[in-house]
């Protein structure tokens, strides 16, 4: 760095002693000076930096928590949607006379298909306007059995109460007396003040299981009268999805309602409140406690938002979402900043004025340090940016973990059919847009404890841990037929989609990597695509005809 211009004193006389001293003074002017801007330039240059790399740590942290409520949000509508279906495809059955209201028998049975099938089902129900009422939901350790509730008016009231094991077979029965009237059920009343429209309820307390939950129904016409046909989705289900998100270790993603309602969190509450759905205000860390008013309502609107807590720097993102006309739940994800890594940080002040003190020829050295480029904000990268699914090395370790456990587990990996057309005609944005769309689907078909990640491409993979192959191909052709059961539409085009899929066994004590493994599912893949798509193809066995087509 040059110094500044030195503009000369007007000539003089001078005596030889003098003129002798004025080599040195310049000299020591000069030194002066370089050291002086020297450290003017570095101080600067560190408080840019130091500008430069807050504002670096708040756009990452922005990034980060936007993708996280991208993922959230599109998930739990995914969650609530196939509750949804299920009542309207019941309501429509009723109506067509393909199931009968009357008979509890044939809706019993049909209830125990539904919950083997969907998993974000907790119960189903169908009550009517004489009070008779058909129940059945998940119970037990694990929600393994099930619990059936059946009342009778004619010829005179009767409760029944049936319990199963998990193999659907009764384990006990009793007709003890009950004042349960559906009735008098906000599920019921809402649906029969709304005809033909899907309701969901604020979220309550279910009068069988002593659970949260929320309830969405529908009123049906069927040859006894208007009946109203629900299902029953448990709050604890719904926090167990949540917890699978890779939310920072003081952050939380979390769902409410217009009401202020606590319904989900990635992560359990400081406080808990029984016997109630509580408020967030109620249960909220200070952190959210400060994004709250009086009747635990966000202050903030959609979007994100700084805020400070404690005298750390918080960032929130939060998206609304209609669960249904005139009915609004938020999704929001909270984090402190600095849980995110940012820029490397400046070094201390200290340091600067030993260098500086060094003299002028170290001085070049730290200027290049000042003004050399802020490095690249560094991120261990465990996730898909695009999908927010876990990434190929991410997924890997997951395995990794999983066979040192032991037990039966097993590796399908699934290729999308169709998708090369979607990027060739409509572009990689659209390309982009059903991916992730995809990838939501795919979560919402998984079973607890199963792993969904994104290889690459179009390429998925799922980890199934269970106890047999049979049940394992099943929940692997569950995310298959979730995959095309309807065509995925972007920006007003629907997409006709399916996947093939190669699923490999690994048996406890079995040998090989987490990779070979993967490998082998791979090949499975490869060579059963040759023989027909759409369609689940087992290592070893792609020459076989499967079970699933």
């Amino acid at each position: 760095m040059r110094a500044p211009p030195h503009t000369p004193p007007a000539a003089r006389a001078v005596s030889a002693r003098q003129a002798a001293r004025l080599p040195v003074q310049t000299r020591v002017w000069l030194l002066l000076a370089l050291l002086l801007t020297q450290g003017l330039t570095l101080l600067v240059a560190l408080i840019g930096q130091q500008q430069l790399s807050a504002r670096a740590q708040s756009a990452q942290t922005q990034a980060a928590l936007e993708q996280l409520v991208r993922v959230t949000s599109d998930n739990v509508q995914g969650y609530l949607r196939s509750a949804a279906q299920i009542v309207q495809v019941n309501r429509a059955n009723v109506q067509s006379g393909l199931l009968s209201a009357d008979d509890p028998s044939s809706l019993l049975t049909n209830f125990h298909a539904l919950l083997d099938n969907v998993p974000q089902l907790n119960g189903m129900l169908v009550g009517h306007p004489d009070g008779r009422f058909t129940f059945l939901r998940r119970d037990g350790p694990g929600d393994t059995g099930r619990y059936a509730r059946v009342i009778e008016v004619r010829p005179q009231r009767r409760v029944t109460t049936t319990r199963y094991d998990a193999r659907g077979l009764p384990t006990s029965q009793d007709s003890a007396p009950s004042d349960y009237d559906p009735r008098t059920r906000p599920w019921y009343r809402q649906a029969q003040a709304r005809p033909g429209q899907t309701i969901w309820t604020d979220p309550y307390v279910f009068a069988s299981s002593q659970q949260p939950g929320v309830t969405v129904a529908a009123s049906a016409m069927s040859p006894g009268g208007t009946v109203v046909v629900g299902a029953d989705v448990q709050l604890r289900q719904l926090a167990s999805f949540l917890t699978g998100l890779r939310v920072s270790a003081r952050g939380r993603a979390f769902v409410t309602d217009a009401g202020g309602h606590a319904i989900a969190a990635s992560r359990a509450w400081p406080v808990t409140v029984e016997g109630r759905v509580p408020l967030l205000r109620e249960v909220a860390d200070p952190a959210l406690r400060a994004l709250l008013d009086d009747r635990s309502r966000l202050t903030p609107g959609s979007g994100t938002h700084w805020f400070r807590v404690g005298g750390e720097s918080y960032g929130v993102v939060l998206r609304p979402f209609e669960v249904q006309p005139g009915v609004t739940w938020t999704v929001g994800v909270y984090a402190p900043t600095a849980d995110f890594p940012g820029p490397a940080r400046p070094r201390p002040l200290a340091f600067l004025m030993l260098v500086s003190l060094a003299g002028s020829l170290l001085a070049w050295l730290l200027v290049l340090r000042a003004t050399r480029p802020i490095e690249a904000l560094q991120r261990q990268a465990t996730t898909d940016p695009l999908t927010g699914l876990p990434n190929r090395a991410s997924f890997l370790a997951q395995l990794d973990d999983s066979r040192r456990e032991g037990g039966l587990l097993a590796v399908a990996i699934f290729d999308l059919d169709g998708f090369k057309s979607v990027n060739d005609t409509f572009g990689h944005h659209a390309g982009d847009e059903v991916l992730h769309a995809v990838g939501a689907r795919m979560l919402t078909a998984l079973r607890a404890g199963d792993t969904l990640g994104r290889l690459g491409g179009d390429e998925f993979a799922l980890l199934v841990q269970a106890p047999s192959r049979e049940e394992i191909r099943l929940r692997v052709e569950s995310v298959r037929q979730a995959i095309a059961r309807q065509p995925v539409v972007v920006d007003g085009t629907a997409h006709d989609l399916d996947a093939t899929a190669g699923l490999a066994f690994a048996e406890p004590g079995q040998g090989g990597s987490a990779g070979q493994l993967l490998a082998r599912a791979d090949t499975a893949l490869i060579s059963g695509k040759r023989r027909g798509k759409g369609r689940v193809w087992l290592d070893g066995e792609v020459t076989m005809p499967t079970l699933f087509r």
